[in-house]
């Protein structure tokens, strides 16, 4: 049942070696909107890697972006910015491993919201790291890597 990308589609979505400054980084929704929203530090760290073509969305930020909408303006900056990024989807190995997640959070009674869970499951299944500022949600998941905008920036 386990299915595999080509060792080509992984090479381009990581962008070669696990070095920082050669990969594409997931921004989680929260610093999206901070981004929106002009707050810092997460609007200047988004424009960073906006910038340097290294920002990639997950389809269920996109859902999460939709859902809480309001305005016109919001609406077009949203479409604006998601025409304009890489969208990683929620497919069947994200959605394998995000199940195996829940599993894992749950024998442990540290369950958190499905959305994060979804969340790292893209990120897992494509070898990449997280910017976010729910942290606290996040650490308690096996072997994703979350960066801190501060390690963002330095690069």
């Amino acid at each position: 049942m386990e299915q595999r990308r080509s060792a080509t589609v992984q090479e381009e979505i990581r962008g070669g070696p696990a070095e920082l400054e050669n990969r594409l980084i997931v921004i989680d929704t929260d610093v999206i909107i901070d981004f929106f929203s002009n707050i810092s530090p997460g609007a200047e760290v988004v424009f960073e890697l906006i910038t340097q073509e290294k920002a990639v969305l997950t389809s269920v930020s996109v859902f999460e972006l939709y859902a809480g909408i309001e305005g016109k303006k919001r609406l077009s900056q949203i479409e604006t910015f998601i025409r304009d990024s890489i969208i990683l989807p929620l497919d069947v190995i994200e959605s394998a491993i995000a199940g195996k997640i829940y599993t894992q959070l749950k024998s442990k009674g540290h369950l958190i919201g499905t959305h994060d869970i979804l969340i790292a499951g893209i990120c897992l299944a494509n070898d990449l790291p997280l910017y976010t500022k729910n942290v606290a949600h996040f650490s308690k998941i096996d072997d994703i890597q979350i960066l801190s905008g501060e390690e963002i920036l330095e690069e």
